[in-house]
């Protein structure tokens, strides 16, 4: 794709529907296996040739059909590419209607001592349901994200890949056995915590096959509580 005209309104819905999912350009370059710059250089109008294939990349992270990204006069869209995306209208995260995009981070790595949510890097937002979040907890979307669990320590509770959404509104151990997202000295993981004396948190592991470890409650970081865990059938 060459045509200036349709690149720069490429730019401009690719950079309102960004805007409404709080998608960031590395991040959704990353989702859509793409190179870092590639967002980000079509959005600062530094690419003059775009391929479709990575206009369909990018459509279909976000959940678009490239006609919602290309410009219906290019046409070079086909009938079966048109195809309307199936996902809900993505609206403001304070709105009592359409979809809610909650932050995504990867807490199987955490950049500095992981003591802080803001050390996990971003993904692309997820799309939930307003009520089906409300049935959940009564924290506004802003205190919730959602990350993926890595290994089989929770089984059979979690499977590896399974994603969960944490509510950082509680993140004080005043419930036992319930399920946390945490790093301890920086290692990230989600398990069940109880408090077992002055200063003393066992961390547990539903798979009966890894023994609970007793630390210091001041080592344990609590990101938040697991309030939903889903996955993909």
């Amino acid at each position: 794709m060459s045509n200036e005209t349709a690149i720069e309104v490429l730019r401009v819905r690719l950079e309102q529907a960004m805007k409404m999912r709080n998608a960031n350009p590395k991040a959704l370059a990353r989702t859509a296996g793409l190179g870092e710059t590639v967002v980000r250089d079509i959005l600062q109008g530094k690419t003059g040739d775009v391929r479709l294939g990575t206009v369909e990349k990018l459509a279909k992270v976000l959940g678009l059909s490239i006609g919602d990204l290309l410009p219906d006069a290019f046409g070079r869209v086909s009938a079966r590419q048109a195809v309307q995306s199936d996902h809900p209208p993505i609206i403001s995260a304070h709105a009592g209607d359409g979809a809610i995009a909650l932050r995504q981070v990867d807490i199987s790595y955490a950049m500095g001592a992981g003591r802080n949510i803001e050390d996990y890097p971003d993904e692309l937002p997820v799309l939930f349901d307003p009520g089906f979040l409300r049935s959940l907890t009564h924290a506004s979307p802003e205190m919730l994200f959602v990350a993926q669990g890595d290994g089989d320590s929770m089984f059979p509770t979690m499977i590896n890949g399974d994603q969960v959404i944490v509510d950082t509104s509680q993140r004080r151990l005043n419930m036992q056995d319930r399920i946390w997202a945490l790093s301890v000295h920086g290692a990230a993981m989600i398990k069940r915590l109880r408090t077992v004396g002055p200063n003393r948190v066992r961390i547990m592991s539903d798979n009966t096959t890894i023994p609970p470890e007793e630390v210091d409650a001041d080592d344990v970081f609590i990101a938040g509580r697991v309030v939903w865990i889903g996955r993909k059938v």
